[in-house]
């Protein structure tokens, strides 16, 4: 596969032409098998196991710290923990977030709630967060991780898990008052929502190089990326997800930026009827507001612009291999299977 970068002809490696497949493969052959070894799968951990094997999801936080081993010519095993750790606590954050949504499916499986029992399943999240964060632990210190690396890492993991809680609450008390959320409280909500990725990455470059510019700039990328993953998502919720847990925050009456940008551009007569449909969960109406204001095509322009952020980042500031790679990553968060409509 050929890429022209600045001039430059780069020709990746014949198994990341078809990044997806690339990921699914890593998850199947590396991580998955390290994950089985690792934490026993029985009464426990069962929930869990049941949406990692279950769930037909795109598995990047797998592939993340392996692909970029690789790039850098770095020992890709010392990288599963933390592969494993990433993948393992996005799994017991969807377990969760079904719990607090109300959701009762996930991309066409019963939610681990209702197979395992509420208490079940979240008490299994908390035993195998502690479990996978004990186990990067072990791994760091196996493979001679320096002191301040492995300090900064657990530090980076600990505020990490502390912001995907902290998400959840931010939600909740965004029902208070829809109309009182600013910009900065959204921006706050959306990166510890989106916290599984961009440790990932933050703590992977740590792993494989000792440069501090080379990790600030990959956190200011991972930050536009995770808004505009996110974003995509929100989209996700009216169109691709929609029969199965589709329109989930609109039902709980969380904030998200499209109904962030809707309620923008409301009047306060308009602003009455919109919390009057919530309220009725006349979501026909909202849908058609939602159109009327264009508020696909605006979270669009949102997505493009973080998107394009991200790239100006990373732009000559890495390997060209990794750079190419990277800028794939981006791209993944503003492409759509089809054109995203209500």
């Amino acid at each position: 596969m050929k890429l022209d970068i600045l001039g430059c002809t780069i020709i990746l490696k014949m198994e990341y032409q078809n990044l997806e497949k690339e990921y699914d493969n890593i998850f199947n052959e590396k991580v998955l098998p390290f994950i089985n070894k690792s934490i026993k799968k029985d009464s426990c951990s069962n929930p869990i196991y049941y949406l990692l094997e279950g769930l037909k999801i795109n598995r990047f936080r797998s592939a993340l710290p392996i692909i970029i081993a690789r790039e850098y010519g770095q020992d890709e095993e010392q990288m599963l923990a933390l592969s494993a750790f990433c993948e393992l606590t996005f799994t017991t954050a969807m377990a969760q977030d079904d719990y607090y949504d109300g959701d009762e499916v996930r991309e066409g499986l019963v939610a681990a709630h209702k197979i395992f029992g509420v208490n079940e399943t979240l008490l299994s999240c908390d035993y195998i967060n502690h479990m996978v964060l004990s186990l990067l632990s072990d791994s760091l210190l196996k493979h001679n991780i320096s002191d301040f690396k492995y300090n900064r890492i657990i530090n980076i993991i600990n505020e990490g898990m502390k912001s995907w809680y902290l998400s959840v609450l931010m939600e909740l008390n965004s029902k208070k008052d829809l109309f009182s959320i600013e910009d900065d409280y959204l921006n706050a909500l959306y990166l510890s929502k989106t916290i599984h990725g961009r440790m990932l990455l933050e703590c992977t470059f740590i792993m494989i190089q000792d440069d501090e510019k080379t990790t600030e700039l990959i956190k200011k990328y991972s930050e536009h990326l995770a808004i505009a993953g996110q974003l995509k998502n929100d989209i996700y919720d009216f169109t691709k997800h929609q029969k199965y847990r589709g329109l989930s925050d609109l039902r709980q009456g969380h904030i998200t930026w499209p109904l962030y940008l809707l309620i923008k551009s409301l009047n306060n007569s308009e602003k009455k009827n919109l919390l009057n449909d919530l309220q009725n969960k006349d979501y026909e109406n909202l849908i058609n507001l939602f159109k009327q204001k264009e508020i696909i095509e605006k979270t669009l322009e949102l997505i493009n612009l973080h998107v394009e952020k991200a790239k100006d980042i990373i732009k000559n500031n890495f390997p060209k291999n990794v750079e190419v790679l990277l800028n794939l990553w981006a791209e993944g968060n503003r492409n759509f299977s089809k054109k995203p409509e209500l």
